[in-house]
């Protein structure tokens, strides 16, 4: 008997509705939605792009609707609504899917409930898809309008209001845009191998049998050029780099680009805890900024799934000790999981909470050479691989978030000895979060701690998605007072 044939956009269509009706997280009705489709792999990854695509633009979409609907958004039924978000996208995004194609499937998704809702989506379908230059169309439309030049900023790029004027605050008009507009690309992700354990066996031998195995599944390993980097970050970045440098790997020499995480854990390569995904902002946060040694004690703070911490191991040549604490069974569950793949000995898990004081009851005071504060944050530079962040968060959370930190960071302080240091760590671009956190905390600690410097450069860097095409983050790395 023959399998009935499977609707990728009725899939896709069914996770967005499920995402706009419950405001869970995107990332896992995705997945879940994926594992009980039936779809094969190209279709899968059909469904992946549109939903992800769909809800990261849907406030520009919903804009483009209204101007052609004689209903306010409000008012159009929610499955119809999300049918003609899905059409514009595809419509405007998706170089694959003819406008024809877009009008025709919208038209059919429609018409399986409601003839008249097709009838409707047809009319709005067809006047969407006769954009030439949605752009040129959106900011003629909102001068019309009076917006002001920076008002076009969140519709165009479907962002809500208070982040674009937030940004726009701190960092300006231009690079406010420069910022949506990066971080609305379709994300690429990254990955770092132990090179280190092929090297130590073979050398430069070993160096091209890791990088053979990780092109023969779709990988490609960095080769960053200094002279590329943007001047504002290199500032910064390539003393540290420079002086990191060991082992003659060169910028970033464990990391590898890939595509997508799909089918990932089948790798062999993931299998045997030769690999791990981590993004390229919170790598080099580890190797550059923390600068882990052999033989040290770290404690890291918020430390679920374990990146950091793993990444830590590796640099540490599994040599001293980690300890990394998170507050929840499941998140627990989660460290366990990665350090156990990796089989990394030299780091202890705990359930502790790190914002409260004497959360570990079992270290002494100045036991720690170092700690990672990877701080609970609004997560707003992460927005490429998760769109959903910039329409669940507002700006109570960011004061919120940067109270948190500084209670976190005077909780670990006791911890850590004497010309020890600290590195607070977000996902985010938002000054109040790290910036502020971090003098706030330095003025609690009656200015027993300094942002440490390298050379003539401070150790602080607000990290841009479009830097090296990663997430966006903050890394800051205070000295405490002997």
């Amino acid at each position: 008997m023959a399998r009935p044939e499977i609707n990728p956009r009725k899939t896709a269509l069914d996770m967005i509705s499920l995402y706009f009706a419950s405001g869970g997280q995107l990332r896992e009705i995705i997945w879940e939605g994926l594992e009980d489709s039936g779809l094969e792999d190209l279709d899968r990854r059909f469904v992946f792009s549109l939903v992800k695509g769909t809800v990261r633009y849907y406030l520009r979409s919903d804009f483009l609707i209204s101007c052609f609907s004689k209903r306010g958004i409000e008012k159009i039924d929610p499955s119809t609504l999300n049918i003609l978000r899905m059409g514009a996208y595809q419509a405007h995004f998706m170089d694959s899917v003819p406008s024809y194609s877009a009008v025709d499937e919208s038209v059919r998704l429609a018409g399986r409930a409601n003839r008249k809702a097709a009838g409707f989506v047809n009319a709005v379908m067809r006047r969407l898809t006769e954009i030439d230059d949605p752009e040129s169309f959106i900011k003629k439309k909102l001068m019309q309008e009076g917006a002001a030049g920076e008002d076009v900023i969140p519709v165009l790029y479907s962002f809500p209001e208070w982040i674009t004027g937030y940004w726009i605050k701190h960092f300006g008009t231009d690079a406010a845009e420069r910022i949506c507009k990066s971080l609305n690309r379709v994300p690429v992700f990254y990955i770092w191998s132990n090179l280190r354990r092929y090297m130590s066996s073979d050398g430069d031998a070993g160096r091209e049998s890791m990088h053979k195995e990780l092109r023969s599944m779709g990988a490609v390993p960095l080769d960053i050029e200094a002279e590329t980097l943007d001047p504002g970050f290199k500032k910064v970045f390539l003393p540290l780099a420079e002086s990191r440098d060991r082992d003659g790997a060169g910028l970033f020499g464990e990391s590898a680009m890939i595509d997508s995480t799909m089918g990932l854990k089948a790798q062999k390569l993931f299998r045997k805890g030769m690999i791990s995904v981590q993004d390229l902002s919170s790598q080099m946060a580890v190797k550059y900024f923390l600068d882990p040694r052999p033989g040290e004690k770290i404690l890291d703070c918020c430390a679920a799934p374990g990146g950091k911490a793993s990444f830590a191991s590796l640099l540490m040549e599994d040599t001293g000790m980690i300890a990394a604490v998170d507050k929840s069974r499941q998140k627990i569950s989660l460290l366990e999981d990665n350090i156990g793949r990796l089989g990394i000995k030299n780091t202890r898990i705990m359930m502790s909470d790190s914002s409260s004081p004497g959360f570990l009851q079992n270290y002494p005071e100045n036991f720690f050479d170092r700690v990672m504060v990877d701080a609970p944050c609004t997560a707003l530079g992460t927005i490429a691989k998760n769109p959903e962040a910039k329409y669940n968060r507002s700006y109570d959370d960011v004061e919120r978030l940067s109270r948190l930190s500084v209670k976190i960071m005077c909780a670990c302080h006791p911890y850590l000895r004497p010309g020890g240091r600290m590195m607070f760590y977000t996902c985010t671009i938002s000054p109040v979060e790290n910036g502020h956190a971090v003098r706030n905390f330095i003025s609690l600690m009656d200015h027993g701690y300094r942002i440490a410097r390298e050379g003539s450069t401070d150790m602080e860097l607000q990290m841009m998605p479009y830097y090296l095409d990663s997430e966006g983050g903050y890394v800051c790395i205070l000295e405490k007072k002997r």
